[in-house]
């Protein structure tokens, strides 16, 4: 009876399916254009300021990819080649190493994983692969298979042969192109390298020539490098004339195809006008390397390449609005006579709004058509129409003459945006008293764990210092605390109840800290930690809670979380203070102060300058009317009986 396969053998080991390389390499074997580019850029990488590419008039015909870079020892060439997700940055550095003889630059590698080895399949089952160095030629045929290996390599001889170099060639059998189109390809994806010439048929490829630039700007994109960014005109002579839109450059080669589409879903501008047929930009970001996909079609979905591209973005689009301020301004004055007599109608304040809107929506949405553009003309002032002739003139109609002059005089002296941007924080600070007010001296514990998360953002009660550094809840070292306190610490009964905080019978406790950098701008550690703890309402701070306040900073320094340098600084709230707690505790680079609600309150009302009281009083002088006036100036009108009896 014949053995199970477990049965007679002890290791079972994966077979590779015939379609396993094609996955592994993608486009590499399936895109002719992406398979014929990386094949030069292995000549690239292997040091060669040569490349000779023969290429046939039809299929089924000859083709061979010959370079004289430093070419590879039989050893080299099997270790190399046999290795799947071969890491040529890890085996050989990214560097490139000029052979001996050979036109050098500052080269930087394309390979990354290995990948591009396998382009020659994209045209043939089989290929044969000839390197020398050092007097010695090795030959090789690589061929597809299945099975125990996804392909196969056969050493058919060595021999002697001068100099160095690496050829690769086959029989075409699939995926030609035009020698023309080859050719075209080529130069569009490097850029003109006096180290690095390609050939093809004999013929020598013009490569993307970027000496004409009409503008270059460098920028530094903190804390990963700097990058490039140059601006062309087809109108000026030049290679970049074939090439529209944005495109992006790692190590002199393209990524990707240029494009006036971004990587979001909008547009720098539309490709179907006279300007986008006119102008280029090429970005040379060398710094995103690593974030290049391995066929070379896009970049990684990574936050490196999200936060450089955040910043070409919006250098790109500030650099469109200059260039297109005479054709934006055209169309917005286009737009704006289709509706002059709805314009008329509206304040000087609301016409200005509209303008505004036309300028930022031709920046943000080049694509809009201008009939598109005169219709969000038509719907913003019919709802400018609605907003400003009613809500505002009803809000006009309802101020006394002293206010009208006060705000005739304030708009003489601020702009509406600067007004509301100040009166907005102003406006959240009262809003955050008046709300402590009516919690912080109740006795229930439920209302006091609400206000809790109203100290994020009241923190520049206890002083302007954390107004100005971030200082955010920490739940790393409210962790610290739950452990110390153990089964002190209440657990939540809601869900709205938020883990930021340790929740104790009589009190909540809330952490809040800001990071410390270096002099690269790194975070280092934590610079100062706030520990504001709130008592129940009607309760008395005494010794004890501070020095409990204390022990939760010396908990903290004990966790290791902090330096010795880590300033700790706490604030124990309740209604009243007794003597013994009134003299802050101070231990190196932690205190603690024991503080009532009021007098916090009062810090709060003299940084936002007591206007609550302010206002407060000039209401209750609003009020200040005499009676009898009011009485006749309200009731209904009476006959004159003094001027019936004369008459």
């Amino acid at each position: 009876m014949a053995k199970s396969l477990l049965e007679s053998t002890q290791l079972v080991l994966p077979r590779f399916s015939d379609s396993f390389l094609q996955d592994h390499a993608g486009l590499i074997m399936a895109d002719p254009g992406i398979a014929i580019i990386e094949l030069v850029a292995n000549a690239w990488d292997a040091g060669a300021d040569s490349v000779s590419i023969s290429w046939p008039e039809s299929v089924n015909s000859p083709i061979k990819i010959e370079d004289n870079g430093t070419g590879m020892t039989a050893e080299e060439f099997i270790n190399r080649w046999r290795e799947l997700g071969y890491n040529r940055i890890q085996s050989q550095g990214d560097e490139i190493n000029f052979p001996e003889g050979n036109r050098r630059s500052s080269r930087r590698a394309f390979g990354r994983n290995g990948k591009g080895r396998h382009s020659m399949f994209c045209f043939a089952t089989e290929y044969v692969v000839e390197t020398w160095r050092d007097s010695v030629c090795n030959k090789f045929i690589v061929h597809k298979s299945s099975g125990q290996s996804p392909f196969a390599i056969s050493h058919v001889k060595e021999s002697r042969k001068k100099g160095h170099g690496t050829a690769i060639s086959a029989e075409l059998v699939a995926n030609y192109l035009a020698i023309q189109s080859v050719r075209e390809l080529i130069g569009s994806k490097f850029i003109t390298d006096p180290s690095f010439q390609i050939y093809v048929n004999n013929e020598v490829v013009d490569l993307m020539d970027l000496s004409h630039v009409i503008e270059t700007t460098e920028i530094d994109v903190q804390p990963l490098g700097k990058l490039y960014v140059h601006r062309f005109d087809s109108q000026m002579r030049g290679r970049t004339s074939k090439q529209h839109g944005v495109a992006w450059w790692v190590n002199k080669r393209l990524v990707g195809e240029p494009s006036w589409r971004g990587f979001d879903e909008g547009a720098y501008l539309d490709a179907r006008t006279t300007e986008a047929k006119r102008y280029t930009f090429v970005v040379e970001a060398d710094l995103l390397s690593s974030e290049v996909r391995h066929d070379w079609s896009g970049f990684k979905d990574s936050p490196k390449f999200t936060s450089v591209h955040k910043v070409v973005e919006e250098h790109i689009f500030t650099l469109i609005r200059k260039l297109m301020s005479d054709v934006h301004k055209s169309r917005k004055v286009a737009a704006l006579e289709d509706h002059r007599d709805e314009l008329k109608t509206l304040s000087p304040l609301s016409q200005y709004q509209v303008g505004k809107f036309l300028d930022e929506i031709q920046s943000k949405a080049p694509t809009m058509t201008q009939r598109d553009l005169s219709a969000a003309v038509e719907v913003l002032s019919k709802l400018e129409q609605s907003r400003s002739h009613f809500k505002l003139l009803e809000q006009l109609a309802k101020l006394e003459p002293d206010d009208l002059d006060g705000l005739s005089q304030l708009l003489e002296e601020w702009t509406v945006a600067d007004a509301r941007v100040v009166l907005d924080v102003l406006g959240q600070r009262l809003r955050l008293i008046e709300t402590l007010e009516s919690l912080v001296e109740s006795p229930s514990a439920d209302e006091l764990h609400d206000i809790q998360p109203i100290f994020e953002s009241g923190l520049w009660i206890f002083g302007p210092e954390y107004e100005a550094i971030s200082f955010m809840s920490n739940r790393t070292l409210v962790t610290v605390l739950q452990d110390l306190l153990g089964d002190k610490v209440v657990k939540p009964r809601t869900p709205r109840r938020r883990p930021d905080f340790v929740v104790l019978p009589d009190s909540t406790i809330g952490l809040y800290a800001s990071d410390d950098f270096d002099d690269r701008g790194e975070v280092k550690g934590i610079s100062k930690i706030l520990i504001v703890e709130l008592k129940k309402g009607g309760f008395e701070i005494g010794i004890d809670e501070t020095r409990q306040a204390h022990d939760y900073a010396n908990e903290i320094r004990r966790s290791g979380k902090v330096t010795p340098e880590t300033k700790i600084t706490a604030y124990v709230l309740g209604a009243r203070v007794s003597p013994d707690a009134i003299a802050p505790i101070t231990q190196g680079n932690t205190e603690i102060n024991a503080r009532a609600y009021q007098i916090i309150l009062r810090q709060a009302h003299a940084r936002t300058f007591n206007l609550m009281s302010r206002l407060e009083d000039f209401r209750k002088e609003k009020e200040f009317v005499d009676p009898e006036v009011e009485k006749v100036v309200n009731s209904p009108e009476q006959p004159n009986l003094f001027a019936e009896a004369v008459n």
